[in-house]
C-alpha cells in the first residue's frame, strides 16, 4: 500500500482496502482526463478550425523566426485587410533579412572552423579562437546590421497609421 493509500485512510478514517480503491479511481480518473484533455489539444491545433486566431508555427530551421498565419475573417474590413498585409510583409522583410544573415553566418562559421582545424592538426576549435571568429563577423555585418535595423524601425512605424485607422473602424462599428 501506498504512502498516498495509507494517509487517505487515516484522514478519511476508512479501511485501507477502501482507501486502494479511491486512490486507483482516482489515478484512473487522472490519466482519463489527461487523455481527453490532450485530444482536445490536438483537435484545437488543426488551423481549418480557427480562422479567427493567430497561428504561430515552429521556428524556421535558419531564421529561427516563428511564421505567423494571421486571421483573414469573412467581413474583413479594408483597414483591416491593409493592417494584415502590411503586417505579413514586415514579416517577410524579416524572415529574408534573418534567413540570408544566418546562411552568411553558419557559412562563415563552418569555413572559419574548418581553416582552423586544418591549421591545429584536425582539433577542436576552441571558444576562444571562435571569439575571434564571431567578432570578426559582427564587424563585417555592422553596417548591414544598422541597415537594418533603420529599416525595421521604419517599417514598424508604418504599421501604427494601418493599425489606428482599423482600431477606429472597429470602434466605430461597435458604437453603431
Amino acid at each position: 500500500m501506498s504512502l498516498l493509500q495509507k494517509s487517505t485512510a487515516r484522514s478519511l478514517g476508512i479501511s485501507r482496502q477502501h482507501a486502494y480503491i479511491s486512490v486507483n479511481k482516482l489515478a484512473l480518473s487522472t490519466v482519463y482526463m489527461s487523455t481527453l484533455t490532450a485530444s482536445r489539444k490536438r483537435e484545437s491545433l488543426d488551423p481549418a478550425l480557427h480562422t479567427d486566431k493567430y497561428l504561430v508555427g515552429t521556428p524556421h530551421p535558419v531564421s529561427n523566426l516563428r511564421p505567423i498565419k494571421y486571421p483573414v475573417p469573412e467581413n474583413e474590413s479594408q483597414e483591416d485587410r491593409a493592417f494584415r498585409e502590411r503586417c505579413e510583409r514586415v514579416d517577410a522583410f524579416n524572415q529574408n533579412f534573418w534567413v540570408n544573415n544566418n546562411a552568411m553566418f553558419n557559412k562563415a562559421k563552418a569555413n572559419y572552423e574548418e581553416k582552423i582545424r586544418a591549421q591545429n592538426g584536425n582539433q577542436p576549435v576552441t571558444t576562444e579562437e571562435l571569439s575571434i571568429f564571431y567578432k570578426d563577423f559582427l564587424d563585417k555585418a555592422y553596417e548591414r546590421q544598422m541597415n537594418y535595423n533603420r529599416q525595421w524601425w521604419i517599417e514598424n512605424i508604418g504599421l501604427l497609421l494601418p493599425a489606428f485607422k482599423a482600431a477606429i473602424r472597429k470602434r466605430a462599428f461597435k458604437n453603431k
